[in-house]
Protein backbone atom coordinates (compact mmCIF):
# COMPACT_ATOMS: atom_id res chain seq x y z
CA UNK A 1 0.00 0.00 0.00
CA UNK A 2 1.39 3.96 -0.80
CA UNK A 3 2.61 5.48 2.03
CA UNK A 4 1.26 8.73 2.78
CA UNK A 5 3.96 11.95 3.52
CA UNK A 6 3.21 14.96 4.77
CA UNK A 7 6.06 17.48 4.01
CA UNK A 8 6.99 20.85 3.64
CA UNK A 9 4.98 22.82 0.51
CA UNK A 10 7.14 24.34 -2.12
CA UNK A 11 5.83 27.42 -4.66
CA UNK A 12 5.97 24.76 -7.14
CA UNK A 13 2.69 23.15 -5.83
CA UNK A 14 0.84 26.06 -5.60
CA UNK A 15 -0.83 24.93 -8.72
CA UNK A 16 -2.22 21.69 -6.98
CA UNK A 17 -3.14 23.36 -3.78
CA UNK A 18 -4.74 26.29 -5.61
CA UNK A 19 -6.58 23.53 -7.24
CA UNK A 20 -7.62 21.95 -3.86
CA UNK A 21 -8.45 25.43 -2.74
CA UNK A 22 -11.20 25.78 -5.14
CA UNK A 23 -12.47 22.38 -4.87
CA UNK A 24 -12.92 23.02 -0.84
CA UNK A 25 -14.71 26.05 -1.43
CA UNK A 26 -17.21 24.12 -3.83
CA UNK A 27 -17.76 21.42 -1.43
CA UNK A 28 -18.25 24.30 1.41
CA UNK A 29 -20.82 25.79 -0.42
CA UNK A 30 -22.93 22.75 -1.56
CA UNK A 31 -22.34 21.95 2.51
CA UNK A 32 -24.03 25.67 3.18
CA UNK A 33 -20.70 26.69 5.14
CA UNK A 34 -19.87 30.26 4.13
CA UNK A 35 -15.96 29.56 4.89
CA UNK A 36 -13.60 30.13 1.45
CA UNK A 37 -16.36 31.78 0.07
CA UNK A 38 -15.08 35.04 -1.15
CA UNK A 39 -11.18 36.54 -1.40
CA UNK A 40 -9.59 34.72 1.06
CA UNK A 41 -7.67 32.77 1.10
CA UNK A 42 -5.77 33.81 -2.02
CA UNK A 43 -3.00 32.64 -3.85
CA UNK A 44 -0.63 35.36 -2.33
CA UNK A 45 -1.95 33.58 1.01
CA UNK A 46 -0.58 30.33 0.56
CA UNK A 47 2.62 31.52 -1.07
CA UNK A 48 3.02 33.77 1.85
CA UNK A 49 2.70 30.56 3.79
CA UNK A 50 4.87 28.51 2.09
CA UNK A 51 7.93 30.85 2.14
CA UNK A 52 7.58 31.74 5.32
CA UNK A 53 7.73 27.73 5.77
CA UNK A 54 4.68 27.50 7.84
CA UNK A 55 2.41 25.45 4.46
CA UNK A 56 2.49 21.66 4.70
CA UNK A 57 1.13 18.97 2.03
CA UNK A 58 0.59 15.17 2.72
CA UNK A 59 0.37 13.02 -1.14
CA UNK A 60 0.06 9.94 -1.94
CA UNK A 61 2.75 8.97 -5.12
CA UNK A 62 2.94 12.61 -5.52
CA UNK A 63 -0.75 13.08 -5.75
CA UNK A 64 -1.72 16.10 -3.34
CA UNK A 65 -4.45 14.78 -1.19
CA UNK A 66 -4.93 17.48 1.86
CA UNK A 67 -3.29 20.69 3.15
CA UNK A 68 -2.56 22.67 6.15
CA UNK A 69 -0.84 25.55 7.71
CA UNK A 70 1.08 25.25 11.40
CA UNK A 71 2.00 28.56 12.33
CA UNK A 72 3.87 29.98 14.62
CA UNK A 73 3.30 33.73 14.63
CA UNK A 74 1.36 35.94 16.16
CA UNK A 75 -2.82 35.79 15.00
CA UNK A 76 -4.42 39.24 15.45
CA UNK A 77 -7.81 37.57 14.85
CA UNK A 78 -7.60 35.94 18.03
CA UNK A 79 -6.75 38.40 20.21
CA UNK A 80 -10.55 39.19 20.93
CA UNK A 81 -13.01 36.26 21.73
CA UNK A 82 -16.51 36.90 22.46
CA UNK A 83 -18.05 34.36 24.77
CA UNK A 84 -15.76 33.07 26.16
CA UNK A 85 -11.40 33.06 26.91
CA UNK A 86 -8.58 31.19 25.81
CA UNK A 87 -7.43 28.28 28.23
CA UNK A 88 -4.00 29.85 28.35
CA UNK A 89 -1.98 33.24 27.15
CA UNK A 90 1.31 31.60 26.48
CA UNK A 91 2.61 31.07 22.99
CA UNK A 92 1.26 29.04 20.77
CA UNK A 93 0.70 27.55 17.27
CA UNK A 94 -2.29 28.30 14.62
CA UNK A 95 -3.70 26.01 12.73
CA UNK A 96 -5.46 27.07 9.56
CA UNK A 97 -6.23 26.35 5.84
CA UNK A 98 -7.13 22.40 6.39
CA UNK A 99 -8.72 21.03 3.84
CA UNK A 100 -8.61 17.45 2.16
CA UNK A 101 -9.56 16.89 -1.43
CA UNK A 102 -13.18 15.23 -1.95
CA UNK A 103 -12.26 12.07 -2.92
CA UNK A 104 -10.04 11.47 0.10
CA UNK A 105 -12.65 12.33 2.47
CA UNK A 106 -13.27 9.81 5.48
CA UNK A 107 -9.57 8.56 5.03
CA UNK A 108 -8.61 10.39 8.08
CA UNK A 109 -5.99 12.72 6.84
CA UNK A 110 -7.66 16.03 8.68
CA UNK A 111 -7.06 13.58 11.87
CA UNK A 112 -3.50 12.98 10.92
CA UNK A 113 -3.27 16.59 9.65
CA UNK A 114 -4.01 17.95 13.06
CA UNK A 115 -1.94 15.04 15.01
CA UNK A 116 0.96 16.18 12.40
CA UNK A 117 0.43 20.06 13.83
CA UNK A 118 0.85 18.16 17.40
CA UNK A 119 3.98 16.97 16.82
CA UNK A 120 5.15 20.19 15.46
CA UNK A 121 4.08 22.00 18.62
CA UNK A 122 6.12 19.52 20.51
CA UNK A 123 9.13 19.92 18.15
CA UNK A 124 8.89 23.65 18.85
CA UNK A 125 8.02 23.61 22.13
CA UNK A 126 5.00 25.47 21.88
CA UNK A 127 2.68 22.57 23.12
CA UNK A 128 -0.44 24.77 22.75
CA UNK A 129 -2.91 24.63 19.42
CA UNK A 130 -5.43 27.39 18.48
CA UNK A 131 -7.83 26.94 15.97
CA UNK A 132 -10.88 28.35 14.43
CA UNK A 133 -14.05 27.08 12.00
CA UNK A 134 -17.23 28.22 10.87
CA UNK A 135 -20.45 27.31 12.99
CA UNK A 136 -22.01 25.56 10.39
CA UNK A 137 -19.12 23.29 9.67
CA UNK A 138 -19.88 20.64 11.60
CA UNK A 139 -17.04 18.01 10.03
CA UNK A 140 -14.42 20.56 11.11
CA UNK A 141 -16.37 20.93 14.92
CA UNK A 142 -16.68 17.20 15.22
CA UNK A 143 -12.52 16.63 13.98
CA UNK A 144 -11.29 18.86 16.57
CA UNK A 145 -13.54 17.81 19.36
CA UNK A 146 -12.46 14.06 18.84
CA UNK A 147 -8.88 15.14 18.97
CA UNK A 148 -9.54 16.92 22.15
CA UNK A 149 -9.97 20.44 21.51
CA UNK A 150 -12.08 22.63 23.59
CA UNK A 151 -14.50 25.21 22.30
CA UNK A 152 -13.45 28.47 23.66
CA UNK A 153 -15.80 31.15 22.03
CA UNK A 154 -15.74 33.25 19.30
CA UNK A 155 -13.45 35.73 17.27
CA UNK A 156 -14.18 37.74 14.29
CA UNK A 157 -12.11 37.61 11.35
CA UNK A 158 -10.07 40.62 9.52
CA UNK A 159 -12.87 42.55 7.84
CA UNK A 160 -13.85 40.80 4.85
CA UNK A 161 -17.22 39.06 2.48
CA UNK A 162 -19.45 37.29 4.47
CA UNK A 163 -19.94 35.62 7.38
CA UNK A 164 -17.17 36.42 9.32
CA UNK A 165 -17.71 35.32 12.82
CA UNK A 166 -15.69 31.89 13.61
CA UNK A 167 -16.40 29.41 16.74
CA UNK A 168 -12.47 29.07 18.08
CA UNK A 169 -10.84 26.12 20.09
CA UNK A 170 -7.60 25.33 21.74
CA UNK A 171 -5.87 22.26 23.15
CA UNK A 172 -2.81 21.99 25.09
CA UNK A 173 -0.38 19.07 23.78
CA UNK A 174 1.16 16.82 26.22
CA UNK A 175 3.67 14.31 24.90
CA UNK A 176 2.13 11.98 22.63
CA UNK A 177 -0.57 14.06 21.61
CA UNK A 178 -2.85 12.79 23.86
Amino acid sequence: MPEIIIRKATPQDLEMIWALRLETSALLKARGIDQWQYDLPNQETFLSDIRQGHFYVAEEERHLLAMIAIKDTHEPTYDIVYGGAWAEDVPYLTVHRLAVKGDQLGRGLGFLLMRFAETIALEKKVPYIRIDTHKNNRYAIRLFESLGYIRRGEIDLNPQKGDIRRIVFDKQISKGCE
